[in-house]
């Protein structure tokens, strides 16, 4: 099946090998979708192909993701971009820190793929709300 022309871009930043293809399988048939695999080849990848949905870990190789969300919050550029945090991180600590530094979501891993599509997707549908 072939992904619609209109459909949004999302980026996949997860340093893990198998839980980014999870991510990215259970997406496929609705979004185009990008990877990386540290918070320097996300900015880049953010730089590059500005995808409307970031699904960001936030423990990564290069940082931590929260500093990155802070980041892009502070780009007048990329304020609508929609980012949810999907993170080993389960504490509640971690949680606000998440939504203190501007994530629109937060979900904890290992995720349910048919949950977690759902939760994507009405992400994508409060950014047309906004737009």
């Amino acid at each position: 099946m072939a992904v619609p022309a209109t459909a949004l871009t999302v980026l996949v930043s997860d340093p893990d090998p198998a839980q980014q293809q999870r991510l990215v399988e259970c997406l496929r048939p609705r979004y185009r979708l990008i990877t990386a695999k540290n918070l320097a080849e996300t900015v880049e990848m953010i730089a590059l192909y500005h995808p409307q949905i970031v699904l960001l870990e936030l423990d990564q190789p290069d940082g931590d993701g929260i500093k990155l969300i802070q980041q892009i919050r502070s780009e007048r550029s990329a304020r609508s971009m929609i980012i949810a945090c999907v993170t080993k991180r389960s504490g509640i600590k971690d949680k606000v820190a998440g939504f203190q530094a501007g994530a629109d979501d937060y979900i904890v891993k290992p995720v349910n793929v048919q949950t977690f599509l759902w939760r994507v997707v009405l992400l994508s549908r409060l950014r047309q709300l906004s737009s």
